[in-house]
């Protein structure tokens, strides 16, 4: 706690005197001051007084040049506001870099400079989007959030790291618009809303036909109740297959009551006699037919990945050490040129041929406007396809109907994906991103939208990295069909191919045996037991220090008091490894010596007399 306290104590000083911004404590998010962010100071006895003896967090007032974008997770309408800001981004161009802090709660804060006093206390600019101007405030790191993560800035674009921007005009007009009060929308009498439209169009359109009218005559009534009584308005072709439908009746004849729908089932005996071939695996133990999605953050070399992959279904090759099932490939590159797909084939051919089988494409429809047709025509021209590539899903990805939530449209639209993969028996990667707020317990929850997408796959793989710039990175598994896991995938960047470096748990294994074998302090511990005539050596923390430096010719910690803090971390991998029992003797004030020796070397007056006893010398 001492530490915590210091610490806030050391940021609230560097805020003040440094940077010149005004803070307040704060209890979680509460202030803790009578009259909140109007209470913000400067001063260094104000700052001491709030900060000494209290772990308050630190409260930044907004405004006097400050606004601060508040991107969050809009919880009524489930929207994750970076989605929201990627596609405002998309539509004015990117945010400039700036102060970024991670907020305890896993949304991110954007600082800008900005001196426009109309900018106060924003309402939500749009889903998952608000901010904080004149008369507000932000909690700062190195805060506590109350789910006991802290508030932290951005690696690469912390205070000292990058100037404070100026706020973009297309943002500040967006803020702006939020101080406009919206009138409460009211239904209007007769209004048919979700649920009910498809059943209330088809009774209109039956009644116009029981009347005698043609289908275009009830088609073009039909479409201008559809506008005016609708809410939102059913798409012109749904109306118009709705009343096609009713092309069944002669005209002047009553429409009759559609049949109940009948659920379709199949006793147990059955299921257990029917014959139902096995998943089908394009790659073994990896990738099935159905719906797979690899989502990653941007720039991690997934397009390198899945071009890897496609070129090695169609040779029947090997994947990441898994042997592929050939078959041909379509592999949509939406975010690609076809400069870019030859450059990189040529790096990943090596001078071979490119193999037959294996189509790209660089633009296609959405799924609401012919994708599937697309798609479909294609099957049909290659049968012998097996895999989808579609890079990325957010390039097909169609609109909302309606008022529906993010959920329901997420899973709806993954959804067709998948039946389309299902019906035409064919593998269908999507290629995905994850959110930039970081989720350390569930890689999984990182996944861009909401659960409805992973909810729809068979298959979803997840690649992260502890950091951007690490070599390594962890490919992890979950699926219906496949065994979950966590894989350990290393990008070689003479190749430009993922490589398989082994299972994760295995592989953190043999990384913490390298790192005991090339230890400078175990080299040490083995050349003095070597040395030894008795195969023992007993020592201070600070004569093992000192041998440390003529035998592994280097400093082995940074003091004494630090080796011997190593020294219990050593313990059991010197046992485990080596045989090296680990013994220290305390001796009072005047600190102890550290004795080592090997467990089959042990002095026999201080073993048991017993025949079975493993260290009994032979």
């Amino acid at each position: 706690m001492t530490e915590a306290k210091s610490l806030l104590r050391r940021y609230a000083d560097y805020y003040t005197a440094k940077m010149g911004l005004q803070i307040f404590p704060c209890n979680g998010k509460v202030p803790a001051t009578a009259h909140g962010c109007k209470d913000a100071a400067t001063d260094p006895a104000q700052i001491a007084e709030w900060w000494s003896g209290n772990n308050y967090n630190i409260g930044i007032a907004t405004g006097n040049g400050l606004v601060v974008l508040d991107v969050d997770i809009d919880h009524e309408a489930g929207k994750y506001g970076d989605e929201t800001l990627k596609a405002l981004e998309q539509e004015h161009g990117s945010l400039p870099d700036t102060w970024t802090c991670l907020t305890g709660g896993g949304g991110v804060h954007y600082y800008f400079s900005c001196d426009d006093p109309a900018l106060t206390v924003g309402t939500s600019i749009a889903p998952g989007l608000d901010f904080r101007g004149a008369g507000g405030y932000v909690i700062a790191p190195p805060s506590r959030h109350a789910n006991g993560r802290n508030y932290e800035w951005e690696a690469s674009s912390t205070p000292t790291s990058v100037p404070l921007a100026p706020l973009p005009d297309w943002l500040h007009k967006l803020m702006l618009g939020t101080r406009t009060e919206k009138p409460a929308s009211r239904e209007a009498p007769g209004k048919v809303t979700e649920g009910t439209r498809n059943a209330e169009m088809f009774k209109l359109a039956a009644s116009l036909r029981a009347k005698g009218l043609t289908i275009d005559e009830i088609t073009a009534a039909v479409q201008t109740a559809n506008k005016n009584r609708c809410n939102p308005p059913l798409d012109e072709r749904e109306i118009e297959t709705i009343c096609k439908s009713t092309g069944r009746y002669e005209r002047g004849e009553p429409a009759q009551a559609e049949p109940p729908p009948v659920l379709s089932t199949i006793s147990a005996a059955d299921l257990q006699r029917k014959d139902i071939p096995p998943i089908r695996f394009i790659v073994d133990k990896l990738l099935t037919v159905g719906l797979n999605i690899l989502a990653s953050p941007p720039k991690y070399g997934k397009s390198w990945m899945v071009l890897d992959l496609g070129l090695a279904v169609t040779t029947g090759g090997r994947f990441l050490g898994y042997q592929t099932n050939r078959a041909e490939v379509l592999y949509l590159a939406l975010e690609d040129s076809e400069r870019r797909l030859k450059a990189r084939m040529g790096k990943l051919l090596a001078g071979k041929p490119a193999p037959p089988g294996f189509h790209f494409a660089t633009t296609a429809h959405n799924t609401d406007n012919g994708l599937f047709d697309e798609l479909e025509g294609f099957l049909k021209s290659h049968p012998d396809t097996g895999l989808i590539i579609v890079d990325t899903l957010q390039r097909v990805r169609g609109t909302a109907h309606g008022k529906e939530g993010a959920y329901a449209a997420d899973y709806r639209e993954v959804g067709a994906l998948k039946a389309f993969a299902d019906s035409h028996n064919v593998a269908l990667l999507l290629v995905h991103h994850l959110r930039k707020m970081k989720d350390d317990g569930d890689p999984f929850n990182m996944i861009s939208g909401t659960n409805g997408i992973m909810g729809a796959a068979d298959t979803t793989m997840v690649l992260v990295k502890e950091k951007r710039d690490d070599e390594n990175a962890t490919l992890s598994i979950v699926g219906r069909d496949v065994e979950s896991a966590d894989t350990v995938l290393h990008f070689n960047r003479e190749t430009c191919k993922w490589e398989n470096l082994g299972d994760a748990d295995w592989f953190a294994e043999q990384q913490a045996r390298r790192e005991y074998r090339e230890s400078a302090t175990v080299k040490t511990i083995k050349k003095l037991l070597e040395q030894s005539p008795d195969g023992e050596w007993a020592g201070t923390a600070q004569q093992l220090f000192d041998a440390g430096t003529y035998i592994a010719r280097s400093h082995l910690a940074t003091s004494a008091r630090d080796l011997t803090a190593q020294l219990k971390k050593l313990d059991k991998l010197l046992f485990e490894y080596d045989n090296i029992v680990h013994e220290r003797k305390s001796h009072g004030t005047g600190g102890g010596k550290h004795l080592f020796y090997y467990a089959n070397l042990a002095p026999l007056d201080e073993m048991e007399p017993d025949e079975n006893n493993p260290f009994l010398p032979t």
